[in-house]
């Protein structure tokens, strides 16, 4: 099969217009991220949030050349570990001021002396001793993984002589704004770097600065000061299966990359690459893959690929982070068992229910209740961090008009368990309904297990966790007021104190809490502990 691209970075910046496919949704977003407003864009791995925000990148530079565009990668943010307690702050900074100095000088535009010296604390800089500064500071941090070390941050700007610097920059030369593109903006598993680059984020705001970052559904640590409601335009780059225009829109990507052999191919199949196309639940780099990886494109072929990637390798990829990010690794390891020993199998019921039954219904959905305990909806986010699930909506209403969130199994990881997944797949997708999933209300006896993720970590962690048990109850914002008070009049001063104490002892202590104020009192418990583990 065709060779493809299957990362944005292995992309030519001259091929990337020639190779992009946009439909109306994307085009949405492509004006979002062109316009003067800041822009978060959230999308699983492998959903194209490099490769759109490049092509927004390069309609503005072909467009409008009254901007300055500076696309800024931060893949290298998990190799910094330094003494800084703001390092990723510091670093993000210094790479920033590092790329467009970089940008400024290809086009064209020469920074004066007074610039120069905003853009650094030696007052006696020239732009090419401050681009050195930037790139030294810049490699320090990015080589501090080889040993915790200190880098010598003294030539750095104040984010207000930063903003000062450009504004200056933009009126010296008729620009009308610089716009920041930063990829891979914040480690999903380091919550402290999510933080301080969404104060970095917040900070840049100017009339003359608009900054667009993608990031991962995982993300979900803003910080005390940034509000994704009112601080920025919020984007999720999902193609739902379900759409008028998909395998069409797919075909079309797919054949940006293919040889004239493999286009045939596809047009004489076209059942065949539909079901390729859906298994990927929307993921371009997930059907550019199997594809790649198929030897013949036939039935044999692509039930065998079917089997071998959503049955296997997707989920060894899942339990890998596992490996990478220990302090996630039973989080993630319950999740995937959560996800294949009973949701999966509670899907597969329903859907077999109703097959017996004569109904024309299908479902790959399934409800989790609001109140779920926080780790299930820990192992949750990471599952779409992967992209195994994604979430639809929430504040969905299900039986006895209870609260929850609705999410889709991978059509592939559904279709895999099949004996010929492609011989099942068109009537399957035909009979799919939304409206249609197994719930998991908030004390499902498939949670059992989840309660033990963080006694675990606690023992692991005894130590380091110490300083966080002993934080005041009033850190804890998902709580009232009136909440903190009522468990202050029962000597529960601390996280840890709260922590452990049973809802049923909450209850039982405090006049006036039922099950579901006291539940959202030991999820905001758990919740800071989580937190404190991914990091």
């Amino acid at each position: 099969m065709s060779e493809f691209y299957l990362r944005t970075e292995s992309i030519k910046q001259s091929d990337i217009l020639s190779l992009s496919v946009v439909n109306s949704t994307d085009r949405g977003i492509l004006d979002v991220l062109k316009s003067n407003e800041p822009c978060l864009l959230e999308g699983s791995r492998g959903t194209g949030k490099s490769f759109l925000m490049k092509v927004a990148e390069l309609e503005l530079e072909a467009g409008d050349e009254s901007c300055v565009t500076v696309f800024v990668p931060f893949n290298m943010s998990s190799l910094i570990t330094t003494e800084d307690n703001l390092q990723f702050y510091h670093w993000m900074m210094a790479k920033t001021l590092k790329y467009l100095l970089n940008k400024l000088r290809k086009i064209g535009v020469v920074v004066s002396g007074l610039t120069a010296n905003l853009l650094s604390n030696d007052n006696n800089d020239t732009e090419e001793r401050v681009e050195s500064s930037l790139k030294e500071i810049v490699r320090l941090f990015e080589d501090s993984y080889k040993g915790k070390t200190s880098v010598d941050i003294s030539t750095l700007p104040d984010i207000e002589d930063v903003k000062e610097a450009i504004q200056t920059i933009c009126e010296d030369n008729g620009f009308d704004r610089v716009i920041f593109f930063f990829d891979e903006a914040a480690h999903v598993f380091r919550p402290e770097q999510q933080r301080q680059f969404f104060s970095l984020f917040k900070d840049l705001r100017s009339p003359y600065i608009t900054c667009n970052a993608a990031i991962y559904p995982g993300v979900t640590h803003f910080g005390d000061s940034f509000e994704p409601i009112h601080d920025c335009i919020y984007k999720k780059l999902e193609r739902s299966i379900s759409e008028s225009d998909y395998l069409q829109y797919f075909k079309d990507i797919v054949f940006k990359q293919s040889d004239d052999t493999l286009k045939k191919e596809i047009d004489n199949q076209r059942d065949l690459f539909n079901t390729l196309a859906l298994s990927s639940g929307g993921n371009p780099r997930m059907l550019l893959r199997t594809i790649q990886d198929l030897s013949k494109l036939n039935a044999s072929g692509v039930n065998s690929i079917i089997k071998s990637f959503y049955r296997n390798q997707i989920w060894a990829e899942h339990t890998d982070l596992g490996e990478k990010y220990k302090g996630h690794r039973d989080v993630i390891d319950w999740g995937r068992d959560f996800l294949e020993n009973s949701v999966i199998p509670r899907v597969e019921e329903y859907n077999k229910t109703r097959r017996e039954k004569g109904t024309d219904e299908s479902t790959i959905y399934f409800w989790i209740h609001k109140d779920a305990p926080e780790s299930v909806k820990e192992s949750l986010r990471l599952l779409t961090y992967t992209g195994i699930i994604r979430k639809v909506d929430s504040s969905v209403r299900a039986t006895r008009s209870e609260l929850g969130t609705r999410y889709e199994i991978k059509y592939g990881c559904m279709l895999s368990l099949e004996s010929n997944p492609h011989a099942d797949s068109k009537e399957f997708y035909k009979n799919l309904s939304i409206k249609k999933f197994p719930e998991f209300g908030k004390n499902h006896a498939a949670y059992t297990g989840s309660e033990k993720l963080l006694k675990r970590d606690e023992q692991q962690y005894e130590e380091s966790l110490r300083s966080l048990l002993k934080k005041s109850i009033d850190v804890l914002i998902a709580l009232t007021q009136w909440q903190k008070e009522r468990l202050k009049e029962i000597g529960i001063n601390t996280i840890e104190e709260l922590h452990n104490n049973s809802e049923d002892s909450l209850i039982e202590k405090i006049y006036g809490v039922g099950p579901t104020r006291a539940r959202t009192m030991k999820n905001a418990a758990t919740a800071e502990l989580l937190e404190y583990i991914s990091g």
